[in-house]
């Protein structure tokens, strides 16, 4: 069984890559790539700017 990937979706990235065959899709993947980084990056950093950095669970406990 898969181990949780926290929002990597490794299959469809796989299956992307093997697609790329030629110069301008292998191109198009990496261009993919980098735009769902950044955008991770950024939903990271305002869940982050909003204190939403803990589990509910931790929350409630008083974790930080």
């Amino acid at each position: 069984m898969d181990k949780p990937n926290k929002g990597y979706d490794y299959r469809r990235y796989r299956n992307l890559l093997a697609e790329a065959t030629d110069e301008s899709k292998r191109l198009a993947f990496i261009d993919l790539l980098i735009e769902e980084g950044a955008r991770d990056q950024l939903t990271r950093e305002r869940i982050s700017q909003l204190g939403l950095t803990t589990r509910p669970a931790e929350r409630s406990r008083g974790g930080a």
